[in-house]
């Protein structure tokens, strides 16, 4: 018996390492080659896919979805429908693609976690499974944040341009239209959702809470209360609009001095771990040559 378990275990590296490679490229592979393109040109993203018809790793991956969702609960879901949100919701993203990808991550690094703990490596065989988390969580996390800081850059520009357009006697809504399509980008999408729910009967105040609820950025949320308490308070817009521009500059200004007085420490760390344990060794070094010792002396 012992002499066959080098063969089966072969045959489950081989065996694992196939499903790997199958795994991948029904993931690369694209299952609407026939469709017509005029049939998708309107939609994107996670829509696109779902019109194409899913590949043969996220139908197996799409199994899975619902238990995902049921052992997340109500909470985490909300949750992660609001990180979704404030994301902008990259590529048309929904709850059930961004849980389809994790699933579709760790069935591809399954295989690997199966060779080492054939191996008997326990450690090994768990390290792989934080992959998925990074590589899905990860970049969410990045969308978020540059989103919320194109938000926090371009706000302060698009309150100063509304103000004169205000000030030039254009109305409102349709001012923050125009200055809306000016912009474009992440707070322009945002203001065409403003916009849109104005138009489908929405309050000013739901309108903009919603944008407020959409969006991480401090800013937007400075911008929302001070519009919201100039709305009922019936102060002047435009001078309301300057006034919260002015003061986004100011803590943008803020923001830049604390992030290079947190930047200064990690530099200091950084050149304290690699500049001078390098230069102490090239020291010694010239220390120990221009002496003549006798290294296998010293070291017996």
């Amino acid at each position: 018996m012992n002499d066959f378990m080098p063969l089966w275990a072969g045959l489950a590296v081989t065996t694992c390492f196939v499903v790997f490679l199958v795994g991948y490229r029904w993931l690369r592979s694209d299952a609407a080659e026939g469709l017509a393109v005029e049939d998708l040109v309107l939609l994107r993203g996670a829509q696109q896919d779902e019109a194409k018809g899913l590949r043969p790793l996220e139908k197996l991956a799409s199994r899975f979805v619902p238990a995902v969702r049921r052992a997340l609960g109500p909470k985490r879901t909300a949750d992660l429908q609001r990180r979704i949100n404030e994301a902008g919701r990259p590529n048309g993203m929904t709850i059930d693609s961004f849980l389809r990808r994790l699933v579709m991550w760790y069935l591809l690094t399954l295989p690997l976690c199966l060779i080492f703990l054939g191996q008997g490596n326990l450690l090994m065989a768990l390290a792989p499974l934080g992959v998925p988390l990074l590589m899905t969580f990860g970049g969410l996390s990045g969308a978020r944040r540059k989103r919320r800081e194109a938000i926090d850059n371009n706000l302060p520009d698009f309150l100063d341009i509304l103000a004169v357009t205000v000030k030039a006697g254009v109305a409102f809504r349709p001012a923050l239209a125009r200055v809306g399509e000016r912009f474009g980008g992440p707070l322009g999408d945002e203001i065409t959702i403003v916009l849109g729910q104005l138009q489908n009967g929405a309050s000013i105040r739901q309108a903009f809470t919603g944008l407020k609820e959409r969006n991480a950025a401090a800013s937007m949320t400075q911008f929302v209360a001070a519009f919201l308490q100039s709305e009922e308070l019936g102060a002047p817009l435009a001078d309301t609009l300057n006034t919260i521009a002015s003061d986004m500059r100011r803590e943008s200004a803020q923001r830049m001095r604390r992030k290079a007085a947190r930047a200064a420490p990690q530099i200091t760390l950084v050149t304290s771990l690699i500049l001078v344990p390098a230069v102490l060794i090239m020291v010694l070094v010239g220390i120990v040559i221009g002496s003549d010792a006798d290294l296998s002396g010293l070291l017996g």
